[in-house]
């Protein structure tokens, strides 16, 4: 990773452990990503079981190495959403770079709130993945049942 934004020169040092975030935000998505994936196979296009899930699996494994770098400029982003504030240099007339002037100023505090969106997040794949497997179980050719709701 670049130690500043080529653009506007903004420093992308933060404390220890901040971009611990992004592992989180790259599990999610691939959660997300292969539970979806494993569904559409199954179910929308009729695919094994086990074809579906060797499927989920190389994807599980080659997403999160493809999209690493994605997900720290998502934990960036977030974090300027969150801790979006002027910079101290805005005060003294020197000119800040726009929208990530504020970015290092609070790291805990923005830490905590992107740790919720993030549990939120995760929860959702899970339970996801959860349903999907669940319902998988029931169904171990692949093929998709209409279901009796009466």
């Amino acid at each position: 990773m670049h130690a500043s934004c080529t653009a506007c020169g903004a420093s992308f040092a933060r404390e220890p452990g901040f971009y611990l975030g992004s592992i989180y935000i790259n599990y999610g998505v691939t959660v997300i990503v292969t539970g979806a994936l494993y569904a559409a196979l199954v179910v929308g296009a009729g695919v094994s079981a086990r074809t579906a899930l060797a499927t989920c699996l190389a994807v599980a494994v080659g997403l999160p190495v493809a999209f690493f770098r994605h997900a720290r400029s998502l934990l960036l982003a977030l974090d300027g959403t969150v801790n979006h504030r002027q910079s101290p240099g805005a005060a003294s007339g020197a000119s800040p770079p726009d929208d990530l002037a504020g970015l290092a100023a609070d790291d805990g505090r923005a830490g905590c709130a992107m740790g919720v969106a993030l549990a939120l997040v995760l929860l959702f794949g899970l339970g996801m993945a959860v349903a999907t497997i669940v319902w998988s179980a029931g169904n171990p050719d692949g093929a998709a049942d209409a279901v009796d709701l009466r």
